[in-house]
């Protein structure tokens, strides 16, 4: 009696175990999400739409400034912010709308206070070195910050929530960053050329600020 269980026991296993088909044992190349296709789809239009506005926005920037002159950093700093989200999305395969808009926000606010922030450097001090230690002591860790408490905000609703350890992580970052990016373009860039060289800059850091969430 006792081997009869034993055997019913051991069927009934074996039986499980094959009909027991879990992701960790399928082909990695294997897709059963229909909607996967799509969502990268969307990611691809999101992207190159964003690119096309992004060097549209570029090469008409001299006319937009001549509008206001904050709507063309405003404008472009947006669209190379979604522009960087979209990629990060697309390489990861995962869409968010919401964090895309974040992000849309984040540029809009970004260009316009980075243009600002050059000129106040550019008017208050003549000697280079100045520039570049304001910048980095003051107008960096600021920046950051402020990008910071919008994420928190945005993804919590809760201020304090900027102190998370992947946004403290984002300071260290930033000062492996932008210190060199500030040198350069403080020694050899005009001022006129500065915010889109600072556009092109901060595509590279917002993929970067897109990875770490």
């Amino acid at each position: 009696m006792t081997e009869d269980i034993q055997l019913s026991n051991l069927h009934r296993e074996r039986f499980t175990h094959d009909v027991d088909v879990s992701d960790d044992v399928l082909p990695s190349h294997v897709n059963f999400n229909p909607t996967a296709k799509s969502i990268q789809r969307k990611l691809v239009l999101y992207v190159v739409f964003e690119a096309m506005t992004s060097l549209f926005l570029y090469y008409k920037y001299t006319d937009l400034i001549s509008v206001h002159r904050l709507l063309a950093p405003m404008m472009l700093g947006a669209s190379s912010a979604a522009l960087a989200q979209s990629i990060n999305q697309y390489m990861k395969k995962k869409f968010s709308l919401s964090k895309v808009c974040k992000f849309i926000v984040w540029g809009l606010i970004n260009g316009s206070l980075t243009v600002l922030w050059v000129d106040m450097l550019m008017f208050q001090f003549e000697n280079t070195f100045y520039r570049i230690a304001t910048d980095q002591i003051v107008g960096a860790p600021c920046f950051q910050l402020i990008y910071n408490i919008l994420s928190a905000l945005w993804d919590t609703g809760e201020i304090s929530g900027c102190f998370s350890p992947a946004h403290m992580k984002s300071f260290k970052y930033s000062y492996c960053f932008w210190p060199f990016f500030s040198v350069c373009a403080f020694i050899f860039l005009p001022q006129s050329t500065m915010f889109p060289a600072y556009c092109l800059a901060n595509l590279v850091w917002n993929l970067i600020l897109s990875k770490l969430g």
